[in-house]
């Protein structure tokens, strides 16, 4: 199944956070660039008010 998750944490020029669409399961590592650095998200199975899931950032910049 079609996720799209909602990368927590991170901000795109227009402030919206950065997503991710995907369909592995929640307990997934995934690594995105944010801000031109590698950033490391865990997919998780709670849901936001938008409708798409919360990936957790397990760095912090």
């Amino acid at each position: 199944m079609l996720r799209r998750y909602t990368l927590l944490r991170t901000g795109g020029p227009d402030g919206a956070p950065g997503q991710y669409e995907t369909t592995r399961p929640a307990g997934t590592v995934i690594t995105r660039q944010v801000d031109g650095h590698p950033r490391y998200f865990e997919l998780t199975d709670v849901p936001l008010d938008d409708g798409t899931f919360a990936a957790e950032p397990l760095d912090h910049l």
